[in-house]
């Protein structure tokens, strides 16, 4: 059995370059509409749950091909259509949207910066349960702090910052423009971490973060 596997949107340009192979070594096609193009390639379902973390690095492989040309709108990991019919269908239905969204970040990629506990500087006290709950409070303080100053030194270099709490930390999805990503580290690295936190900083990703909710998370009828 087979499934249709999208990989990502684009703006077409005559200059942008796709890879030959996908997943699995399929053949990578290129589905057109107007100046939209989508990147897919036909698989063997469902996928070997052995072969699940090579087959999402070849995944984001592909992306990150287009995306270092231009800027790309990624598809939900390894999610799949019934048919070509059934993705270009889709397509068809949310370009407009998508075209939208990629003029829109043409310019700009997706960089991040999460502040967590440093190891082993967690909350320790656990003695009561008032103790606890004050250290734990008083991280999530430091945190808070940290990623404030970080998004006061980021000011003149964001266009826009997304902060979402997770199970260890925070993590910020700044929006920056397409070649001032060393000038986002660099900034960074200058500030200050207490002892009692890390820090750490990845990118360039697409702007995911920063797309609009309709394109971010379109109903998608045929997907699996």
């Amino acid at each position: 059995m087979s499934r249709i596997l999208a990989y990502c949107a684009f703006q077409y340009k005559p200059e942008v370059s796709v890879p030959s192979m996908g997943v699995k070594a399929a053949p990578l096609q290129v589905a057109s509409f107007a100046a939209l193009r989508l990147l897919w390639s036909e698989v063997e379902w469902p996928f070997n749950p052995a072969e699940m973390q090579k087959n999402a690095v070849e995944f984001h492989g592909v992306v990150h091909h287009v995306f270092g040309q231009t800027a790309v709108i990624p598809f939900r990991l390894l999610s799949v259509f019934e048919n070509e019919a059934a993705l270009k269908a889709f397509a068809a239905e949310h370009q407009e949207r998508f075209r939208d969204d990629l003029e829109r970040l043409k310019q700009f990629v997706q960089m991040e910066c999460v502040v967590y506990p440093a190891p082993g500087k967690g909350v320790e006290d656990k003695s009561s349960g008032t103790a606890y709950l004050e250290q734990k409070a008083g991280l999530l303080r430091a945190i808070e702090h940290q990623v404030e100053n970080v998004r006061h030194a980021l000011a003149d270099l964001s266009h826009q910052v997304v902060v979402r709490e997770a199970k260890s930390g925070h993590r910020m999805f700044v929006l920056v423009e397409r070649g001032r990503e060393e000038a986002f580290r660099a900034i960074v690295k200058g500030i200050a971490v207490p002892e009692q936190l890390s820090r750490r900083t990845s990118g360039p990703w697409p702007a995911a973060e920063f797309l609009s909710e309709s394109v971010k998370s379109p109903e998608i009828a045929g997907a699996k």
